[in-house]
């Protein structure tokens, strides 16, 4: 990336991080609520989903023109609201079990893509995007531990897809510090 290009799109700082926080702040009401119906868990998750779409498709487009693979970045945010909005509007009876697939599939395409992201923001800086990886893959396996029997487990399916949300939470963070701390080396 260009000096310029990287100037335009670290402005946005902010934006990995607020869904960094709202990805932790979920993982962790999954963490301390198990007993919460699935019901209220589903429709919160399709509106933190549609939020997070938001955040992401806004990113897209404020960084259109700066950013390689912005594109991507856009049919992310524009899958994340479509998949939300359509969770809101199914019946109860239907979203949950949509929801407890649907959340194992959602974490999964966001960690492949997170890796992609780690790769091309933080290619030079092997530490960060090792550290950055490591949260990825932890995400990755989790999800996939969720999706391998996600009604058999029970309680265990709350921890696998809290830490997961966590997991996911804090790489938004991270990336988020590194996205700033290269705005104000740029600056």
């Amino acid at each position: 990336m260009t000096r310029t290009m990287l100037k335009s799109v670290t402005k946005y700082w902010w934006l990995p991080l607020i869904t960094g926080l709202l990805s932790v702040g979920l993982g962790i009401w999954c963490l301390v609520s198990p007993d919460t119906s699935l019901p209220v868990l589903a429709y919160t998750f399709a509106l933190v989903i549609s939020i997070v779409g938001f955040l992401n498709t806004v990113f897209a487009l404020l960084s259109m023109g700066s950013l390689s693979g912005w594109g991507f970045k856009l049919l992310i945010g524009v899958i994340e609201i479509v998949c939300g909005v359509w969770l809101l509007l199914l019946p109860e009876t239907s979203m949950v079990s949509a929801f407890i697939y649907g959340i194992g599939f959602y974490l999964i395409f966001v960690a492949l893509n997170a890796v992609s992201e780690a790769i091309l923001y933080y290619g030079n800086t092997k530490y960060w995007l090792a550290l950055l990886l490591s949260f990825i893959v932890c995400t990755l396996i989790l999800a996939v531990i969720f999706l391998a029997g996600p009604l058999a487990g029970g309680i265990a399916v709350w921890l696998y897809i809290g830490i997961a949300f966590i997991t996911f939470g804090i790489y938004r963070m991270l990336l988020s510090v590194k996205i700033c701390q290269a705005n104000k080396q740029l600056n």
